[in-house]
């Protein structure tokens, strides 16, 4: 019983380090930040006040809770228009999608559909594209905080930050 004790518990340790070898690619274009990317405090502001305004991707929650910078060399964008078109570029692709807003600084955006192009350069664009838009589907709340405009998941954990765009 001891020596099944044993290999039980080496092959629970086995499958512990494996699927912590491959849980991220080698390539990821994330750069981790050791500060917490939580929003403590949501500032109310008018709705219309990001509207019209061509912002970009700063920052990404990876879906996986690993805090991440755009990857080096891409541009991310979105522009949310009056008649609820979310428009934009996703480092790879243009994008057209749909939002709405509703009250108390809620919004609800659907996933954009894009035709497929593979994009070889920077490193990782194609895995943050798919994330961005998994974001943006995610996405149940909104805020501007310090010329910020800030998506929020259902946990109301911080999931995308644009800064206005240069």
């Amino acid at each position: 019983m001891k020596q099944g004790f044993v290999i039980c518990i080496s092959l629970l340790i086995f499958a512990v380090l494996i699927c912590g070898c491959t849980s991220q690619p080698a390539t990821a274009p994330v750069t981790p930040v050791a500060a917490d990317p939580q929003a403590t405090e949501v500032t109310h502001m008018e709705t219309t006040s990001f509207i019209g305004t061509n912002w970009q991707l700063e920052w990404f929650d990876d879906t996986k809770g690993m805090w991440s910078k755009v990857a080096e060399g891409s541009t991310v964008t979105a522009t949310f228009s009056a008649d609820g078109k979310l428009t934009g570029f996703s480092g790879c692709s243009d994008y057209t999608t749909e939002y709405q807003l509703t009250e108390s600084q809620k919004i609800w955006i659907t996933r954009p559909a894009v035709k497929e192009k593979v994009c070889q350069t920077p490193i990782g664009v194609m895995s943050q594209e798919s994330v961005y838009y998994t974001d943006l589907e995610w996405a149940e709340t909104y805020s501007m905080k310090d010329g910020q405009l800030l998506l929020f998941d259902k946990t109301g954990k911080k999931i995308l930050q644009f800064d206005k765009a240069p």
